[in-house]
């Protein structure tokens, strides 16, 4: 075979071997795919208002790192100088002494250097100080992670109502497409004279037609609603559409926790119990700041002082760097200072303040546990209430498919019966909405309590998958 007839019948084959990933990757361009849960860590990850609660504790970090700022050498200014300076002469002043007088005939270069610094002592402040600002940081942090947990639940909501307008939108095309079909049925045997059809029926048919229709429109509409908000909360592109891993929407496979489980993990994972915790070490150490500063500071200072001169002045070279006369200069002091607080009553007050929310956030901790763990088992039987009605309507739709068939068979047998036949669809897919819109809220009150616990999605998958 010749070397270009091998040449293309190779390319026709790698065509062939490539061309049904290419067409796939197209048909998948700006098609985000996802399950609740990484649906929920990329909402998480992506939302600009999770973002932002997030960057709100960079400011108690910024505090902390000020605080260490100011303990180590608070005050620390270094002046330095550089430029000519006047030589020296001597001179008989009008006493008859000699003296050294500036020459400014003799100029020369000059350097010169000042320093000072001032370091308190007072490192069981600093260290009471920045223990506050630790616990205040975390107070924050758990505020943040309540906050998220409050998003999970939200993005959560997203997903499941993404999916029941799914359902919405399936059901309310099918109802339209069999209503249309029983529609022209009617019409050609009314058209055909058939004794068993009457204008009647047809006028009662066409009667139901503005509720399917008006069906339809609410399940569009209930698409680009959620659409619009999952489309914010993941930060899509605008040729990016979400698409749900699931393909129905089911009931939630999580075992749901027992009674004392919801207690157990309230009282051990929640974050808004953390917070509490920390805000009371934040405001015992503040109290405690606040009564240190109530004593007097003690602090080291030193200052110096060197300056040189090289202007043309001398008889003899000095050699010693530090030989002092009326232009060079060595000086310096060190010592430890006391200061005091004149306004006492300020400091006092301070001290007043930080004990009062103390003792406020002391009686807030002996009853919020008690209430976290009430609204977590109010929400636990939400949720079984919600399970129950979903049970209850899927026994409902069962029985609601039977008399369907039932109603589609006598319709087989009598074509008079076609009223019968479309009361009989009416009520299956009231049903089947009604199961949907039970579906979706029990797996919402789902989400709803694994918040109330104080955990996460990610967290509850994980401590209840080990215990299955």
């Amino acid at each position: 075979m010749p070397p270009a007839h091998r040449f293309f019948s190779k390319f026709r084959l790698m065509f062939k071997r490539i061309f049904p990933f290419v067409f796939f990757g197209l048909a998948l361009a700006g098609e985000i795919r996802y399950d609740c849960l990484h649906f929920v860590e990329e909402g998480l990850s992506k939302d600009p208002r999770v973002a932002e609660a997030k960057f709100a504790s960079e400011a108690k970090k910024n505090s902390l790192n000020a605080l260490t700022s100011e303990v180590i050498l608070p005050t620390l200014n270094i002046a330095m100088m550089v430029g000519p300076a006047p030589g020296l002469k001597e001179s008989v002043d009008n006493w008859g002494d000699t003296v050294d007088v500036y020459d400014f005939s003799k100029m020369g270069p000059f350097w010169g250097v000042e320093g000072k610094f001032i370091q308190p002592l007072n490192f069981g402040q600093y260290r009471t100080g920045k223990k506050a600002l630790e616990a205040d940081l975390k107070q924050k942090t758990f505020a943040i992670e309540q906050e998220i947990h409050k998003k999970d639940v939200e993005l959560q909501s997203y997903y499941y109502n993404y999916l029941l307008a799914k359902e919405m939108q399936k059901l309310a095309n099918d109802a339209q497409k069999r209503v249309d079909e029983a529609y022209e049925k009617l019409e050609e045997a009314l058209d055909d004279d058939d004794p068993n059809v009457s204008q009647m029926d047809l006028l009662n048919l066409k009667a139901k037609l503005h509720t399917v229709k008006e069906g339809v429109t609410e399940a569009n509409l209930g698409m680009k609603r959620v659409q619009l908000a999952i489309r914010f909360s993941l930060g899509l592109n605008e040729g990016d559409v979400f698409v749900a891993e699931d393909t129905c929407l089911t009931a939630r496979e999580e075992r749901l926790p027992s009674i004392d489980e919801v207690e157990y993990f309230t009282i051990h994972h929640h974050p808004e119990l953390k917070q509490l915790a920390a805000g009371l070490d934040a405001r015992r150490l503040q109290m405690d700041l606040a009564e240190a500063k109530l004593a007097p500071e003690f602090f080291i200072m030193g200052k110096f002082e060197y300056v040189k001169s090289w202007a043309g002045n001398r008889k003899v070279m000095v050699k010693n760097a530090f030989a002092e006369d009326a232009v060079n200069k060595l000086s310096g002091l060190f010592g430890v200072g006391l200061r005091y607080r004149l306004n006492f009553w300020k400091d006092w007050n301070s001290f007043r303040e930080a004990r009062t929310e103390y003792r406020g956030l002391q009686l807030k901790e002996n009853y919020a546990a008690s209430g976290l763990v009430a609204q977590a088992m109010e929400q636990y039987y939400q949720v079984e209430a919600a399970k129950d009605k979903m049970d209850a309507l899927r026994e409902s739709l069962r029985a609601s498919e039977a008399i369907l068939k039932g109603a589609a068979m006598q319709y087989d047998l009598d074509k008079s019966k076609t009223g019968d036949l479309v009361s009989a669809y009416t009520q299956n897919v009231t049903m089947q909405k009604d199961y949907y819109f039970a579906v979706c809220k029990y797996n919402v009150e789902f989400a709803e309590l694994i918040s109330r616990m104080g955990m996460s999605l990610r967290e509850f998958r994980d401590e209840f998958t080990e215990k299955q």
